[in-house]
């Protein structure tokens, strides 16, 4: 999904929604989907449910083509989260965790690189409820992949639409 398709979802779903978020009683319930905004780049789709109170559940689906004529590349990537809330189903609530996954990169240009990554991320973040179903979520990640072994951090801003 690009980032101009989530922007149009974004705005109709908080300009359509407020009256069946006033029929939800807590924020957060049920399952939310959406995608990554920032940064931009390969699109990334997301779901995400609770396990009780204070448990989430994430899986993330992530797919990039490129091709200039002279060079093409592939990127894909799947992980699962787990993230524990610090709050009750509140507007705001704070979060941190733990991210495994793995991401495969083919290039093909003057020289050919396939690699796969596994690896898992420590994550840091909050999600935010503009409405009780629509949030936006950011987060830090402190991130080790092994195949070429990288290490490294990263941030991302996103957008859920609860179910």
């Amino acid at each position: 999904m690009t980032r101009r398709s989530l922007v149009l979802v974004t705005a109709l779903a908080l300009t359509a929604l407020p009256s069946l978020a006033a029929a939800q009683h807590t924020y957060g319930d049920g399952f939310g989907i959406g995608g990554v905004l920032l940064p931009s780049g390969s699109p990334t789709l997301l779901g995400i449910t609770r396990i009780g109170d204070s448990l989430g559940l994430e899986f993330s689906l992530g797919l990039n083509v490129q091709d200039d004529g002279d060079f093409s590349s592939t990127d894909i990537g799947a992980a699962v989260a787990v993230k524990k809330y610090l709050t009750d189903r509140k507007q705001f609530q704070p979060f941190f965790g733990g991210r495994f996954g793995f991401h495969h990169g083919r290039d093909n240009g003057r020289d050919d690189v396939d690699d796969t990554l596994f690896g898992v991320a420590a994550i840091l973040g909050g999600e935010y409820f503009v409405t009780r179903k629509l949030s936006f979520e950011g987060e830090l990640g402190f991130r080790l992949y092994f195949g070429s072994i990288e290490i490294g951090t990263g941030t991302r801003l996103a957008a859920l639409f609860y179910l």
